[in-house]
């Protein structure tokens, strides 16, 4: 018994790991795809303005892969490569991180949600302790409260997901006319989509910026 709890967690974070993998996978592949006007700053400001909030601060950070929603200070952060490139990656990556801006936009609703996020960081750092002590003393009592633990931050992170997707179904349809998108390039923007919401699932259980 002891094992197989061990395996399912080991399984989780594997799981997680290829979640972001397939993430950089095909942000490369749709580097490739040019999409005229298609850079961040440009698709930020365009999604942003069709939802009345034009107003909120979209920045450039240097670190690669490091695009998200800063939630404490309420900035969209895009690395410097999807900030001013026009392509399909940019696109794409800087849709998504507006979709999670536009959740949270409601002051008190942001708050609540810092404070869930740094709880399910805190309760993710336990169960990896807990599976530590649980590994090396093979006791299986700690070891299923670890996998308790994690399974409370996959639930939790499941909850905004539905949240983003209607979202995402408000907004794509204006996304792809606006920048008269083809049906193979439609279909890639989807794919990813679909990638990054599976993400979000992930995103905690190894320590990645929300």
């Amino acid at each position: 018994m002891f094992h197989l709890v061990c395996i399912i967690y080991i399984l989780i974070i594997i799981y997680s790991i290829i979640t972001q993998l397939k993430v950089i996978i095909n942000y490369k592949k749709n580097k490739k795809i040019k999409i005229k006007d298609g850079s961040g700053l440009f698709v930020s400001k365009e999604i942003l303005t069709k939802n009345n909030l034009a107003t909120l601060y979209v920045t450039k950070v240097n670190n690669k892969y490091s695009d998200h929603y800063d939630i404490e200070r309420n900035v969209i952060r895009l690395s410097k490569e999807v900030y001013n490139d026009e392509d399909l990656s940019s696109l794409t990556t800087s849709f998504y991180q507006v979709i999670k801006a536009l959740a949270f936009q409601d002051n008190k609703t942001r708050k609540e949600n810092k404070l869930k996020f740094l709880s399910l960081d805190i309760t993710n750092k336990i169960a990896f302790i807990f599976f530590m002590i649980a590994a090396s003393s093979k006791d299986l009592g700690i070891m299923l409260l670890c996998l308790v633990l994690m399974i409370f931050v996959i639930i939790t992170r499941y909850l905004y997901i539905d949240k983003y997707s209607k979202l995402i179904e408000e907004n794509i349809n204006y996304l792809k006319k606006e920048y008269k998108l083809k049906e193979i390039d439609i279909k890639q923007l989807e794919k990813t989509l679909n990638i990054l919401l599976l993400n979000e699932i992930s995103i905690h259980l190894i320590n990645a910026k929300y």
